[in-house]
């Protein structure tokens, strides 16, 4: 467990300071409990510091101590939920030293908003491997995942699913530390062990999205052949993969075909009469042995999210 002197904050050199904050927000986010109770305090503080900090009555000492709990405050918001809220009542060393503190963990470089990131380069893999504070890894981690999963999604619906249940189920288990017992030298491994599952998602989810490469279909075609499988394991009926990805050429033909107006999405005509295609395309195809409606709502769904990301 990160452990750290307060006190470095209000006496140690500027670096020292910076790596007083990072390690204060390491700290408080080792346990679930204690980050909910730590930001339910300190937005109190903030309100109370609102109102009493104009008036004058603060000393420079209580100035210094409010601030100084705001500012990890303002780290912890940063890496979880996004912008810091509290630089407008922190003054501008506290509000740069936050800045630097971030940086100085490495997050900022790798979750900056003003950096494109290619999250499945050995770039990525290696600014990662530089944070050095596990939660903090942890924290930059979980938002590009989440980024890279929804941008899949654009692409194929399916898979993004399946992905994103494997990250919830990380998710939950970090949530959950609070009811494992840890010894302060397990908390680090147990938090670098989510990332390390979190960074085989993107692994994963790099070697799906070059997948359709190796089987000789487009991507498109690859995400209609995701649904067929899909619910083919789900309702447990033999369907070979290779008849698969000839299935999801040719529905992958019906929907450019019935798509190619703009406003296809929302004539009931022609999705009535892709509808209709549809079921017959299934049906001279053998898949599956009876009609299921899933398998039409998701290729519908699938079509109309690839139509819309496509440019």
């Amino acid at each position: 467990m990160v452990t750290f002197d307060a006190s470095i904050f209000f006496t140690g050199a500027p670096l020292q300071r910076l790596n007083c904050l990072n390690a204060a927000a390491e700290f408080v986010q080792t346990s679930k409990e204690t980050q909910n109770r730590f930001m339910g305090l300190s937005k109190r503080l903030k309100a109370a510091y609102m109102i009493c900090y104009p008036s004058g009555e603060l000393t420079k000492e209580e100035v210094s101590k409010a601030q100084f709990y705001l500012a990890i405050r303002s780290i912890i918001y940063k890496q979880t939920k996004g912008d810091a809220p509290d630089a407008e009542v922190m003054n501008q060393v506290v509000e740069n030293m936050v800045r630097e503190a971030l940086a100085c963990t490495g997050i900022e470089n790798i979750v900056g908003t003003s950096k494109v990131v290619d999250m499945f380069s050995d770039e990525f893999a290696n600014e990662v491997e530089a944070v050095k504070l596990p939660i903090t890894k942890f924290n930059a981690l979980l938002k590009m995942v989440r980024k890279a999963i929804n941008a899949y999604g654009r692409t194929n619906k399916v898979k993004s699913v399946e992905f994103d249940e494997r990250l919830r189920k990380v998710v939950e288990e970090y949530n959950n530390r609070d009811n494992l017992a840890f010894t302060s030298e397990v908390v680090a491994d147990f938090v670098n062990n989510l990332s390390d599952q979190m960074m085989n998602i993107m692994k994963d989810m790099k070697d799906d999205q070059s997948s359709f490469e190796k089987m000789g279909i487009t991507f498109e075609e690859k995400a209609f052949f995701d649904i067929l499988t899909k619910v083919r394991d789900t309702h447990q009926f033999p369907y070979e993969d290779e008849k698969c990805i000839v299935l999801a050429k040719k529905i992958k033909e019906l929907v450019e075909d019935k798509s190619k107006f703009a406003e296809w999405s929302t004539r009931d005509d022609i999705k009535n009469q892709l509808n209709m295609d549809l079921t017959v395309l299934l049906y001279h195809n053998g898949y599956p042995p009876q009609w299921n409606e899933e398998v039409f709502e998701q290729v519908m769904e699938q079509a109309e999210n690839f139509k819309k990301y496509e440019n």
